[in-house]
């Protein structure tokens, strides 16, 4: 009994002194927690050759209504990968305003079509994927039209779940391309605030 005492008291101690100042070694290469991506100041190439172009988000005003318009890099690093997109486009960004906790956000996508893809074509079925995948997460497309908003013919989807989608030229073969949800209608907002 008196060595189960001590054997306790050992480990105690043994415990008791590991809470110092001891500085780990880690075991490997690699953190338990994983870390999110961050945006490439200078951009970046994926393994099928779509760039991703911080650059393009000069075509956009600053804001979408009141909210800042943020690059996001976890939705561009989910396209590096997608071999698809790379054989319509070759330079991408992607942004969002708000988050989808907000009572208003916006998701934005701006790209420039490779010049094999430039025909009308490519261009509408850009708008009806685009549109598709949106509303995926939304009860799907609701419907679709064209509207004027400022000085741009604007492809507009509704979804079921009350989120709305919109993709326009915005010449030279550049295509913006957002969905966005909440009262404010901030994705018309930032379209009529383009110049």
């Amino acid at each position: 009994m008196r060595l189960r005492h001590l054997a306790a008291l050992a480990l105690v101690v043994i415990v008791v002194a590991g809470c110092g100042e001891a500085v780990a070694t880690p075991t490997s290469g690699r953190t338990v927690v994983p870390i999110g991506p961050t945006a490439w100041p200078s951009g970046t190439t994926g393994q099928y050759g779509l760039r991703i172009d911080p650059s393009l988000l000069g075509k956009l005003p600053a804001h979408a209504g009141a909210l800042p318009i943020v690059e996001d890099a976890g939705s561009e690093s989910t396209v590096l990968g997608d071999a698809n997109l790379a054989n319509t486009m070759d330079r991408y960004v992607a942004a969002s305003a708000g988050g989808v906790s907000d009572p208003d956000w916006l998701k934005v996508s701006l790209g420039h079509f490779k010049t094999e893809s430039q025909n009308t074509d490519v261009y509408s079925a850009w708008v009806d994927q685009y549109a598709g995948g949106a509303c995926s997460q939304a009860g799907g497309v609701a419907g679709a039209s064209q509207q004027t908003i400022g000085d741009f013919l604007v492809d507009v989807s509704t979804c079921n779940g009350a989120v709305t989608v919109y993709t326009l030229p915005l010449g030279d073969w550049y295509v913006l391309s957002m969905y966005e949800f909440g009262p404010k209608d901030i994705g018309r907002q930032l379209i009529a605030a383009l110049y």
